[in-house]
């Protein structure tokens, strides 16, 4: 390994004179350090403003078909006998429901034994038959336990739950059926010494459909679910109504915090890129500063782009029209009672802007031109960023190489003048020595 004394003989700092003549070549590359990572600035910018547009792009999905868009809701709390549950294709109307008979799963009993154990039974099997499923057959042993059986019976896909019930004095296996209604009731076929699960006496609680009316018209179900009497109603059976009960009084009715709830979503993703945009085009007459990406015609156009479409008329409605307000610096609020009021004139206006009018695709579109990938304008900005951002890496890179390469051809030169002094010095105390 080499090791230079530098200066020894012509008395100069020969290294520092090298650092600071490679610091002065190297200082050329600060500049474009300077611009790449104002371009590394630029690049997160467009990557976040890619990202809120994608959430304006989710949000404006969200409410755009009438069925997402239309907000409606059952008026009914703590009524002992039905739930109400309405989506955006119900009907607003007040309906009345009285409920005769609850549905309910058949349980049947097998015959009595004395013990649960292993041994208490004799080689046998049944078969049993649901709706909707193929017949399958368990079987077991003389030294399966009747909780053996109860496993079986349960984990054999045939639609039944099976335990093993202790009444005191005598045990027995109670197999009941998972779903409620006279269809659902299963069926059962015993064979060798078996449960006698097929005889009717077993039946504990015989499967029963759902009886009730709805608007004075008698209906039956097989589940006390019930989805389709009333288009995007579903109600669910809860007790009987007893003899002097009144009927319950069921109100669908327009959901105008649930409407003004999905139009907020929209309205705050569309003020986070307006925000970001804003924030962006701004100058700061105190500091005399400008943001990352002023005057961008990029961040521009799409300003331009979300005025057009949010303050245009689609269909003949407007956003204004639903009481949402936009101040000089583009931000969106909406006004609750002007939205109100517009939703009770017409219970169809969000749908009318959004979905009919086609405010829903004009966004839709937007932020679609501004994020598809590979051909889209942040796509394009993103790629023209990175190739300014290679270019500076290159001239950094050579000018690294140009100075790394004057340190070294500096020190072989001082070392030759090193060298070419000592011989001189040699030479000179030699003359001095003869004289």
């Amino acid at each position: 390994m080499a090791i230079n004394f530098t200066g020894l003989i012509s008395g100069l700092d020969t290294g520092s004179l090298i650092d600071q003549l490679v610091a002065a070549q190297r200082a050329a590359a600060t500049p474009l350090e300077t611009q790449k990572t104002n371009l590394g600035r630029q690049k997160s910018i467009v990557t976040d403003l890619g990202s809120n547009l994608r959430a304006l792009a989710d949000a404006v999905k969200a409410i755009d078909t009438a069925s997402e868009v239309r907000s409606v809701k059952a008026q009914v709390t703590d009524d002992p006998h039905v739930a109400v549950a309405a989506s955006g294709t119900a009907a607003t109307a007040t309906h009345t429901m009285r409920v005769t008979t609850t549905a309910r799963a058949q349980v049947v009993s097998s015959k009595t034994f004395a013990s649960q154990d292993a041994g208490v039974l004799s080689a046998g099997g049944v078969t049993i038959s649901s709706a909707g499923r193929d017949p399958v057959s368990v079987s077991w042993g003389s030294s399966d336990s009747l909780a053996d059986v109860a496993n079986r019976i349960r984990g054999s896909g045939a639609g039944v739950d099976a335990s093993v019930l202790y009444d005191g004095s005598s045990y027995r296996l109670v197999v009941s059926a998972r779903d409620t209604g006279t269809a659902a009731a299963p069926t059962f076929v015993d064979s060798g010494d078996g449960l006698d699960l097929a005889n009717p006496a077993g039946v504990m609680t015989p499967g029963r459909n759902a009886a009730f009316t709805l608007d004075g018209i008698p209906m039956t179900r097989g589940s006390n679910v019930v989805s389709d009497a009333l288009t995007g109603v579903t109600f669910t059976l809860k007790d009987e109504h007893e003899v002097g009960d009144a009927d319950s009084v069921l109100p669908i009715v327009l959901d105008k915090e649930g409407a003004r709830g999905k139009l907020q979503k929209l309205v705050d993703a569309h003020n986070a890129i307006n925000s970001q945009i804003q924030g962006q085009l701004s100058y700061s007459g105190t500091t005399k500063t400008t943001a990352t990406l002023f005057g961008d015609s990029m961040l521009r156009g799409l300003q331009l782009a979300l005025g057009n479409v949010t303050t245009s008329s689609h269909g003949g409605a407007t956003l204004s029209g639903l009481g949402v307000k936009r101040d000089n610096t583009g931000k969106l609020t909406i006004d609750t009672t002007a939205f109100d009021k517009a939703l009770e004139a017409d219970g169809d206006a969000v749908e009318k802007l959004m979905v009919t009018g086609g405010l829903a695709t004009k966004l839709t579109e937007l932020t679609e031109q501004y994020t598809r990938s590979g051909d889209g304008i942040l796509a394009s900005k993103t790629s023209g960023i990175d190739a300014r951002i290679k270019l500076y890496d290159n001239q950094i890179a050579s000018i690294d190489k140009a100075a790394t390469d004057l340190g070294a051809r500096l020190e072989r030169q001082f070392s030759a003048l090193e060298q070419a002094m000592a011989q001189l010095q040699s030479q000179s105390s030699y003359l001095s020595a003869i004289l």
